[in-house]
């Protein structure tokens, strides 16, 4: 587990970034694990010993075997006749450390000697101490080693001159000083190993810049660190959903405890029998649609049945249907009842004047649903104008049907079509009885005149 310092939102341990805020979690992340021990640091390794820097005086020693501890006295050197020794020659001690450098070739043979130094011997003037070389530290020291000292038989006695100070080829340059790395107490970190982007669980949200799977509860994308405001949810497919829901596959948050304990939930239990069986009628009607014909058939006209009668009801559509037969209690000469149903204007049906009740009666081959009829009244169409006035008009009607129900109508006095909904089931014949009529003008010809009955089903 990796904690966030900056939010303190705890991430799983192959999380790049945090999923609260969205930090990199290299650098704001601490990684909460069981404390394994730490190994011991390795002791830092002992820095290598200088070496001790022998000067020529003290590699001199070695070389000819002098210790200090023993001093031995030189002899005085044999000074040349007429001669008084220079005062590079009284000098002793650590002045004439320094190899003093060759002469030109000389015109006189050299001598060497060798001289003790006396008690109390000043500094040197030929060996100041700017040169590095450091003072006597005592005047009675003894000098241990014989100097070797260049005089000139009848050479004038000239201070030489001093010479720069050069260390030999063989003696060990100077090493800096170089710092101890400290040893490191903590291993570093394995290198981190990221997944693909494979993970597809159901309820993920799915990174919309590498397609990476993270928790609902993220921010931010764990992989690549995005925003996962606008990320898409992995959904389930439909047939997982519902068999999730009919086979009662759920999962449980992390401290979740039955409501109930004690004796089993039988009602539960029963509800799940119930939905298993459910279930199973729906997959055995399912293959028998798919290979039983007969039921296949039946299912398809059942379906289209309901589908039908829940369209008409929602928006119906009218279509006319018309009779094959049609009869009348009277009717005059030119003017028979078939000529109220033949689908023309300017024909109708007149009713003799002796026959004050008079019906006509429409006959079909089948049953039919009827859903409306439509009147036309009076003689309109092709006669002239004052003809609509002259025959008597139907007001009140009376509708009786072959299933036993009938319907009572009022007609307006117009010359145009007027529509009413009726509700016939399965009906073979319709009696149309005119129980009033509207008056004429004048003596009418006949008792009334119908110009066009219509009928209409729903579909």
């Amino acid at each position: 587990m990796i904690v966030c310092k900056n939010c303190g939102h705890q991430n799983e341990d192959n999380d790049t970034f945090c999923g609260s805020c969205g930090k990199f979690l290299e650098w704001t992340g601490e990684r909460i694990a069981v404390t394994q021990p730490e190994p011991e640091p390795a002791p830092p390794p002992e820095p290598e010993p200088q070496p001790t820097h022998l000067g020529l005086i003290d590699r001199v020693k070695q070389a000819v075997g002098i210790e200090e501890t023993a001093p031995q006295a030189t002899t005085a050197p044999a000074a040349p006749p007429a001669s008084v020794p220079s005062p590079a020659t009284a000098s002793a001690g650590p002045a004439a450390s320094a190899p003093p450098s060759p002469p030109p070739a000389p015109a006189y043979r050299p001598v060497v000697v060798t001289s003790a130094a006396p008690a109390a011997t000043p500094p040197s003037p030929q060996a100041p101490a700017s040169l590095g070389y450091p003072p006597p530290a005592t005047a009675a020291a003894p000098v241990s080693s014989p100097q070797p000292v260049l005089a000139g038989v009848g050479a004038p006695t000239a201070p030489p001159m001093a010479a720069p100070v050069a260390a030999p080829a063989d003696e060990p340059l100077s090493r800096r000083p170089t710092s101890v790395a400290p040893a490191i107490s903590r291993p570093r970190p394995a290198p981190r190993v990221l997944e693909p982007p494979t993970r597809r669980h159901p309820g993920d949200l799915i990174c919309g810049q590498c397609g990476e799977g993270n928790d609902p509860v993220r921010h931010f994308c764990r992989r690549c660190g995005n925003s996962l405001d606008e990320a898409i949810a992995v959904q389930l497919p439909w047939y997982r959903r519902f068999f999730n829901r009919v086979f009662g596959v759920r999962t449980r948050e992390a401290g979740w405890r039955p409501r109930r304990v004690g004796a089993p939930n039988v009602v539960g239990f029963m509800g799940r029998i119930v939905r298993l069986a459910i279930a199973a009628i729906i997959v055995v009607g399912l293959l028998a649609f798919l290979f039983v014909p007969q039921f296949h058939n039946l299912v398809v006209d059942r379906v289209t049945r309901t589908v039908t009668s829940a369209r008409i009801l929602v928006h119906p559509n009218y279509d006319p249907v018309y009779p094959t037969g049609t009869s009348a209690t009277s009717s005059i000469a030119g003017h028979l009842p078939a000529l109220a149903d033949d689908r023309k204007t300017g024909t109708y049906w007149a009713a003799l004047p002796s026959d004050h009740t008079p019906s006509i009666s429409f006959h079909f081959d089948i049953p039919q649903d009827l859903a409306d009829i439509g009147f036309t009244s009076g003689a309109s169409g092709t006669a002239p104008a004052d003809q609509f006035l002259a025959q008597p008009r139907p007001h009140q009607v009376h509708l009786v049907f072959s299933n036993g129900t009938s319907k009572d109508l009022t007609l307006a006095d117009k010359d145009s079509a007027q529509f009413f909904p009726i509700d016939a089931k399965q009906v073979t014949s319709v009696e149309v009885h005119i129980v009033s009529m509207y008056p004429t003008t004048g003596a009418a010809p006949s008792s009334v005149a119908i110009d066009e009955v219509e009928f209409r089903i729903k579909d």
